[in-house]
């Protein structure tokens, strides 16, 4: 969608929707155009519509196992691909508009959530507080607030200039840092009528 289908005759800013190229002429790493990240949309209803249906219900287990299988052979199948001389587009940018980088990421999905799963179901999360349900109990939240520190103006790392060590550094610290915004959150939740009625209170005149 950046290269000869490119829709330049729409303004800069609504063509950014589609191919993320915004005024550069190319794909930018920090722009999530419809193209192809609303696949991500899809894949997840997909998923979730299988999940839910009463044979999977009846095979939990089973059926995640499934979806790790298939996400790891989804991950092959995307490097097998790019590996092939010819490619689906003529030109294209592995990084954000490659069909078989999305068959690799969707993999990766599909093998964390399984994971997930074995974690909640065999492993730590059965021993008592588990950081991954915590987080998941509040994962709006914590999903806002992080692409703050990502993406947004108040990142917590310069961008584009860092080492995969600070980085790593980078990502430890916004884990326990969303964790404890999970926490205090849960915390609060219960309380919130306490809250309002001590900021209702009135003051006494002396």
């Amino acid at each position: 969608m950046w290269t000869s289908w490119r829709p330049s005759w729409l303004p800069w800013p609504l063509e950014s929707y589609i191919n993320g190229v915004h005024n550069l002429n190319e794909p930018q790493a920090w722009l999530f155009p419809i193209f192809p990240w609303s696949a991500f949309a899809f894949v997840g209803l997909a998923v979730g519509l299988f999940l839910l249906n009463d044979w999977a219900r009846k095979r939990e287990a089973q059926t995640l196992l499934f979806a790790g299988a298939a996400g790891v052979g989804l991950i092959y199948l995307g490097l097998w691909l790019n590996a092939r001389p010819v490619q689906l587009y003529a030109v294209i940018d592995f990084w954000h508009t490659s069909p078989n980088f999305f068959l690799i990421r969707a993999g990766w999905l599909l093998a964390i959530l399984t994971a997930a799963y074995a974690w909640c179901r065999w492993g730590p999360g059965q021993w008592g507080f588990s950081p991954l349900i915590q987080l998941g109990q509040t994962s709006l939240l914590v999903y806002w607030v992080h692409i703050e520190f990502v993406y947004g103006r108040i990142s917590i790392l310069p961008k584009h200039a860092v080492d995969i060590p600070t980085a790593s550094l980078g990502l430890i610290a916004i884990f326990f840092f969303m964790l404890g915004l999970s926490l205090l959150r849960t915390e609060l939740k219960g309380r919130r009528v306490e809250m309002l009625r001590w900021f209702r209170k009135p003051v006494k005149a002396s």
